[in-house]
């Protein structure tokens, strides 16, 4: 009413209304400016993110070029070294067709070490070993026969090494006076490998566990070889039944389990090699590995490669 005295809420009304409005304006420019800020220290985030992504691509593009250049540089030189070296071998076989001079033996050692320690993984160079041997056991130098036996030794060596990290092996000796009293073979080597569980974290692949047994059967102390029946024994997934495989073979100095060796179920291998054949003793090594470790000569089939794949993708 006219001439009323307003109360004290009346007069708060007043005073608070416009303060109110104020601060709801300061509210909404704070806010609006924390959102900007924040949208504009996200997007540069993001944009730090996809510069850094960039980078490490491009770096990764730099490094896989290098790397092929690398690879081709290198598969280059091979090619060029590999094709000088076996010129050595061909130049003496043909060089009464070719006209020219025949390669010496101490030529041909090196021309075959160099095979060896460049290409051995690739190739199976045990038929030129025993080619060059040949023709040192001709010229009766036993310096190069022991030569050849010592590289020989040393890629079986490297080989094995190799082999055994991703799998086991067993050693044997034979008694070659007691071989040759016992027509029908000895036994040289039995076991189980692998003799431990191997882990399937990534480190190793895991392998079946199978039973071998290796009998020495006949020793040709003038090729030096000896002839290996070879039995494996492999338990069903369900236990209840067992596969047997039985092979009969030679095996020399010149036998590189990259290379020469024997196929399994589920891609897997095992090799025989002789380490030693010096009376009245021979020293042999089994050695079980997965067929990944196999030479690159030695590809999978397809039907363990698609095994291989549904055993992985299939769950336990």
């Amino acid at each position: 009413m006219p001439g009323q005295e307003k109360s004290g809420w009346d007069k708060a009304d007043v005073i608070l209304k416009p303060v109110g409005g104020f601060l709801t304006a300061v509210a909404i420019v704070l806010l609006g400016f924390m959102t900007s800020n924040y949208l504009a220290k996200r997007q540069a985030g993001e944009q730090r993110l996809l510069a850094e992504r960039q980078l490490i691509e491009a770096k990764t593009q730099i490094y896989a070029q290098l790397m092929s250049s690398r690879e081709q540089a290198d598969s280059s030189l091979r090619k060029d070294m590999f094709n000088s070296i076996i010129q050595t071998f061909l130049t003496s076989n043909f060089a009464g067709l070719e006209g020219k001079k025949s390669s010496g033996i101490e030529e041909k050692v090196l021309a075959l070490e160099l095979l060896v320690y460049n290409f051995h993984e690739a190739l199976d160079l045990g038929p030129l070993f025993k080619h060059v041997q040949s023709e040192v056991i001709d010229t009766k130098a036993e310096e190069y026969q022991k030569r050849l036996e010592r590289i020989a030794s040393e890629v079986t060596d490297k080989q094995i090494a190799v082999l055994e990290e991703a799998g086991g092996k067993l050693d044997g000796t034979i008694d070659l006076e007691e071989l040759h009293k016992k027509p029908e073979g000895i036994k040289v080597i039995e076991g189980t490998l692998p003799s431990h569980p191997i882990g399937t974290d990534g480190s190793k692949q895991a392998l079946r566990r199978r039973d071998f047994k290796v009998e020495a059967l006949y020793a040709d102390q003038k090729r030096n070889e000896i002839r290996i029946n070879l039995k494996v024994r492999t338990p069903n997934e369900d236990g209840d039944e067992e596969i047997l495989q039985s092979s009969v073979f030679w095996v020399g100095f010149f036998d590189f389990p990259m290379i020469d060796n024997t196929r399994l179920s589920d891609g897997e291998r095992c090799a025989i090699v002789l380490r030693k054949l010096k009376p009245p003793s021979a020293e042999i090594t089994l050695v079980y590995f997965p067929g990944s470790r196999a030479s690159l000569k030695e590809k999978p089939y397809y039907d363990e490669v698609i095994n291989d794949l549904l055993r992985v993708q299939t769950p336990p």
